[in-house]
């Protein structure tokens, strides 16, 4: 009940106590007169949200910690003025805004559209539902307030932020001091004859080998060998009760963003770059060769949740189908399992080296299972990094590409 309200009633009663004791005809026109108003303004007040309009809108992708605007767009179709709307946003965890996100409107006319936009940023990766809207409504002077839910829902997509690793270069025998394009275009020509192959969807038409494609009747491409630092396989384990920690600090955000760095850290070396992930709805590999392929992996690091159902192993060995020879995979787990060491020693028969970012759950939670020996993956020549909570990952990852690329 409103402070108007209050007093309106208050006003009604005492000035009908006051016309029954004196027997005033004009106290009781007021009486009839505020009544009257208290009905309108009921009335009003019940109509008002009904020929409103709402739409959502948010910028672009972005990374974490980086604003995103939100945009809040109400429209009256109505053919009455609407007063005094009041728009509150819900935020969903993990996302705040630097202003709260409420907005006052003291009328909005018929056919008039208003916009109102903030800023928010997200702590942590991933997609989030934004709404819905809380919209209270009122009669002019303010006397009933509505309060009504408007879906008006809208997706941020976050993606998780690599972190830097400058200085690195991938030996691709590529001259650190061309420029981009040259570097590029060096790439394939520095590089070695391999073999040929049947055309495939997406092979550069340069490519195509045109007397094998005239002696076989059928396209053909010439095949480069490419060094291990060029191809390489990120296999993040994402299955169900691999996550420890909580909030924004846990060891599936550290292997995300893990796996995040070395992507873009390939790309950038003019190398390509998979990415092999489980999830409840089965696993997925992705293949990018270029840097303007990279949202399309960060698309999917931002929606991965720890719901696969393959151990790390398995994984790995799905993925070592997807590879050719001189290829190299980096495993990146909180729970290695048992048959990870023969899953690696099968790669290794394939030639496709195996390199291992083992991300220590027990610093993230005491509860954790204690960790898998992995000694004997190190006797076997595996390359292995360990990262604890709090350490630099950007560090840890530095020094095991120095030894592995």
């Amino acid at each position: 009940m409103t402070f108007q309200l209050i007093t309106l009633l208050t006003c009604t009663a005492s000035m009908a106590l006051v016309g029954l004791v004196y027997n005033a005809p004009a106290v009781y026109l007021m009486v009839a007169a505020l009544f009257s108003m208290l009905v309108v303004t009921y009335a009003s007040s019940r109509l008002s949200a009904r020929a409103l309009s709402w739409r959502r809108d948010t910028a672009d992708r972005v990374f974490e910690h980086e604003p995103v605007t939100v945009t809040v767009e109400l429209a009256n179709q109505g053919r009455l003025p609407r007063f005094l709307l009041t728009v509150i946003d819900r935020l969903p965890e993990f996302v705040h805004s630097d202003q709260p996100p409420e907005f006052v409107l003291p009328a909005l006319w018929p056919g008039e559209r208003v916009q109102f936009s903030y800023q928010a940023r997200a702590q942590k990766r991933g997609v989030y539902q934004l709404g819905p809207l809380r919209v209270s409504v009122s009669d002019p002077f303010g006397v009933f307030q509505r309060f009504a839910p408007i879906a008006a829902r809208a997706e941020a997509v976050i993606y998780p932020r690599p972190v830097p690793l400058s200085g690195l270069v991938a030996k691709t025998g590529a001259d650190p001091g061309l420029s981009t394009g040259e570097r590029a275009r060096s790439s394939q020509s520095g590089l070695e004859f391999y073999g040929i192959r049947d055309y495939q969807p997406g092979d550069e038409l340069r490519r195509i080998h045109w007397p094998a494609t005239a002696h076989h009747n059928q396209l053909t491409v010439i095949e480069y060998e490419r060094g291990i630092s060029r191809s390489l396989a990120v296999v993040l384990d994402a299955r169900a009760g691999t996550e420890f920690g909580s909030g924004v600090d846990t060891t599936l955000e550290v292997g995300v963003r893990a796996a995040a760095s070395l992507v873009h850290w390939v790309l950038q070396s003019q190398g390509n770059a998979y990415l092999a992930v489980d999830s409840a709805a089965g696993p997925r590999w992705l293949e990018v060769d270029r840097g303007e392929r990279e949202p399309e992996v960060l698309e999917v690091l931002a929606r991965v949740k720890a719901d696969g159902t393959m151990p790390i192993s398995r994984l790995l060995d799905w993925a070592g189908g997807q590879l050719l020879p001189g290829a190299s995979a980096c495993v990146l787990t909180a729970l290695p399992d048992a048959r990870l060491l023969s899953a690696v020693v099968l790669l290794a028969r394939q030639q496709v080296r195996v390199s291992v970012v083992l991300i220590n759950a027990r610093s993230f939670d005491q509860r954790a299972p204690a960790p898998l020996d992995i000694g004997a993956l190190e006797s076997a020549g595996t390359l292995i990094a360990r990262v604890n909570r709090g350490d630099n990952l950007g560090e840890a990852l530095k020094d095991l590409l120095v030894e592995a690329y």
